[in-house]
């Protein structure tokens, strides 16, 4: 096999007289990590040996580290989308082919987090050649819960399956980006074609309807509260009475606007943009019509009509710029009014942000559920979702709660929406939910 670099080479068994080499040899070059890796070698209990085919690799607790065959192409091909001009991520050492790989291509910033510190120090006895990892601009990083994803990366996946208790939020994470990547054209092309339908269908009533600009957001204020449908909704329903009394303006998710309005809570803003999204999946409003004519409906230019059509409020709408392609009097310059989407909270969330407030307060954003429930006012929500999509998830209040893999993809791009806007501080009132990177959890 043809290459320039070298693979690092493998001892069968653990050798007491090179872990105390590489050992030394990382304290040398950082001698921080070395101590924080210390630290950690308990972290994980791992079964360990040596597998052949053309070439070494290892089985970790019965799950195959790199290929037998060809460990080069292994890992040229999880490095196949990297920028190598900028800064580089590498989730999970494996056994340091990624690394070996970009390190003789590239001078650029390389942070490898270590995914499984218990292992890497179980390694270190049987890797030879660790100088291939210490120059400097190779940086190891042992990270916490809520360490945030980076997109120029490649991710060692089996190492979000080893021992998956440790670092339990960002391996879950992880793990549903990959799943997302490896689905999204799948589901995209289904997702096409029911955003298809109701375009076409609503190609005459979006003639009579106005679009959505900052104009409308400017009376929210400088603090908005937002309503998810999550569990924890129902903790908070004296503090979002007490807001509504105040006039602090409230943007409710569609599927969270029934258990608000049963409760006696009127939203200032409802937000839906799902083309799969129907009037029985929000629930019975009519008995709180009335109440919701000073209400802004903002829906998307896919929102089926049928769920238009139960709101006499003041409607706004968006759309993509890719729906030009069947609404083809839209101006292109108003098209994304906001560039993050994923589910329907996460519009809403931009779509808050945009408004420029100084405080979002978020409430039922929760991404994750107890026993059968994932809804507020829902005793049993978990028929929704297929078993084989549930994942478990750290939560605020210390526990490990249930979600499902969809929910973890839009927690990340909440963060994301909560990183880009550092003018904002946005404020988690849902103790029991996921842990969201960037959010003030607010305890009382």
């Amino acid at each position: 096999m043809e290459q320039n670099f070298s693979l690092p080479e493998l001892n069968e068994e653990f050798s007491r007289e090179l872990f105390k080499k590489n050992l030394n040899c990382i304290s040398k070059y950082d001698s921080t990590f070395a101590e924080q890796l210390e630290s950690k070698r308990k972290f994980g209990n791992y079964t360990i040996y040596s597998d052949k085919g053309l070439e070494s690799t290892y089985i970790v607790n019965g799950l195959q580290l790199s290929s037998r065959y060809d460990r080069l192409a292994f890992a040229q091909y999880r490095c196949r989308n990297i920028d190598l001009d900028k800064d580089i991520v590498v989730f999970g050492f494996g056994i340091g082919d990624e690394v070996a790989l970009l390190s003789d291509k590239t001078n650029s910033n390389i942070y490898v987090i270590i995914l499984n510190p218990g292992l890497l120090y179980e390694l270190l006895g049987r890797i030879e050649n660790l100088n291939l990892y210490i120059k400097q601009n190779i940086h190891f990083v042992i990270p916490n819960e809520t360490f945030p994803y980076s997109q120029n990366c490649c991710i060692n996946p089996v190492e979000l399956y080893i021992e998956q208790h440790v670092f339990n939020n960002l391996k879950t994470k992880l793990i549903n980006i990959i799943d997302d990547l490896n689905v999204k054209s799948n589901v995209e092309s289904i997702l096409v074609q029911e955003e298809a339908n109701s375009l076409k269908e609503n190609y005459e009533l979006l003639k009579k309807e106005k679009l959505l600009d900052g104009n409308d957001l400017l009376s929210l204020g400088k603090k908005i509260a937002v309503a998810a449908p999550g569990p924890s909704l129902k903790d908070n329903l004296e503090k979002l009475k007490k807001l509504n009394r105040e006039q602090v303006p409230i943007v409710t998710v569609d599927v969270a606007l029934k258990f608000l309005l049963e409760n006696g809570i009127l939203p200032d803003v409802i937000v839906t943009c799902d083309s799969r999204m129907s009037p029985q999946k929000i629930g019975d409003i009519s008995p709180y019509k009335d109440g919701l004519n000073k209400s802004l409906l903002i829906f998307c230019a896919n929102t089926p009509s049928s769920v238009i059509g139960l709101f006499d409020c003041k409607k706004r709408y968006i759309f993509k710029k890719k729906q030009l392609d069947f609404i083809d009097y839209l101006p292109e310059e108003q098209s994304d009014f906001v560039q993050i989407t994923g589910s329907v909270l996460n519009v809403a969330i931009e779509i808050a942000s945009v408004a420029k407030p100084d405080n979002i307060l978020l409430f039922g954003t929760d991404f994750a559920f107890s026993d059968n429930q994932t809804h507020a006012g829902r005793t049993d929500s978990r028929n929704l979702f297929r078993e084989q999509d549930i994942v478990t998830v750290n939560c605020n209040d210390g526990e490990i709660r249930k979600t499902v893999k969809p929910y973890t993809y839009y927690r990340y791009l909440l963060e994301k929406t909560i990183q880009n806007n550092p003018k904002i501080r946005f404020d988690n009132y849902s103790r029991t939910g996921a842990i969201i990177l960037g959010a003030n959890l607010v305890e009382k």
